[in-house]
């Protein structure tokens, strides 16, 4: 198990190097100044080429490249926000545990409410129940996350007064984000548990133990859900990386301080070093995310040996 854990972190060192130069050259390529945009379309040409020499703007692509590779590996400086003048660690770091705590509380409501939603139909296969939570999923998955927050607010915001419509400090304020952000989710959890459900509980060893005279409770939840947990997981894991880098939207709709609304200001501005550090923490959480389910699998299923 150490080992394996060891060899799958070595691996994430050129997983993360390449999102590093993919992301590096994409915004290098992209058109628009960074420099005309942070100062102002009015200001001097001396101006920006001193703008552009204060940032290396001006060297060319390798050189550039080399010089952020060699800073962010060898001294994890991310570099200088153009429009805020301060260190893009700093800035994702004052961001960063509202985006995680919004993710974090997304995925849980998602798998605390969708997985037994998915045994529920799984075991109530064709039945009025199944029917209508099959048709909530569909559109749940369907539903874009803006128009959904749009109608939460207005729902909730502007017509009932429940719950505010803006922040993320208080447990009213956290409500609608994470519904938000969640209704996708919780659909594709419930759809995934309901179909992994519905293959292990055709299965001879399933029939057994009910002929052996268990509970069904018993062989739901002892023999038929630890067996169909691997795919579940595997989703759940995706889904909260998803939930990272999907903050985004949520994020601005709700004006929620996170990495998500920090990285959409930084691209209406060009400001693309917080564009790197914004992609660069969700690539490095989410590789973590999937590391940490690969090892969890050997717990839940022991027949998975990991060498």
């Amino acid at each position: 198990m150490l080992r394996y854990a060891i060899r799958r972190i070595l691996l994430l060192i050129p997983v993360i190097l390449s999102v590093m130069v993919i992301i590096f050259t994409i915004l290098y390529f992209t058109p628009g100044d960074p420099a005309r945009i942070a100062l102002g379309q009015e200001v001097t040409q001396e101006a920006i080429e001193a703008f552009r020499a204060s940032y290396g703007l001006d060297d060319p692509y390798l050189v550039q490249l080399g010089r952020y590779l060699y800073r962010a590996v060898f001294h994890l400086d991310l570099g200088n926000s153009y429009i805020m003048k301060s260190a893009v660690s700093s800035e994702l770091a004052n961001r960063i545990p509202t985006t995680m705590k919004l993710a974090f509380w997304s995925v849980v409501f998602s798998t605390v409410v969708g997985i037994p939603m998915g045994i529920i139909c799984a075991i109530r296969q064709y039945s009025i129940l199944d029917s209508f939570v099959t048709l909530l999923t569909l559109l749940g998955v369907s539903m874009p996350t803006f128009w959904m927050g749009l109608l939460f607010i207005l729902a909730f915001s502007v017509h009932l007064g429940w719950f505010p419509s803006m922040g993320f400090d208080t447990v009213s304020e956290m409500v609608l984000p994470i519904l938000t952000l969640s209704g996708s989710s919780l659909a594709i959890i419930a759809r995934i548990t309901r179909s992994s459900m519905l293959e292990v509980i055709h299965s001879d060893y399933i029939r057994t133990a009910r002929a052996k005279g268990q509970k069904e409770s018993v062989v739901i939840m002892k023999h038929a859900l630890p067996n169909a947990m691997i795919p579940i997981m595997t989703i759940i894991s995706m889904q909260f990386g998803m939930l990272l880098g999907g903050s985004i939207v949520t994020e601005a709709i709700f004006s929620i301080s996170g990495v998500g609304r920090l990285m959409l200001e930084a691209i209406n501005t060009r400001d693309y070093p917080i564009i790197q550090g914004g992609v660069l923490f969700i690539s490095i959480a989410f590789s973590l995310i999937n590391l940490t389910v690969d090892i969890l699998y050997a717990c839940i299923d022991h027949r998975i040996h990991m060498k």
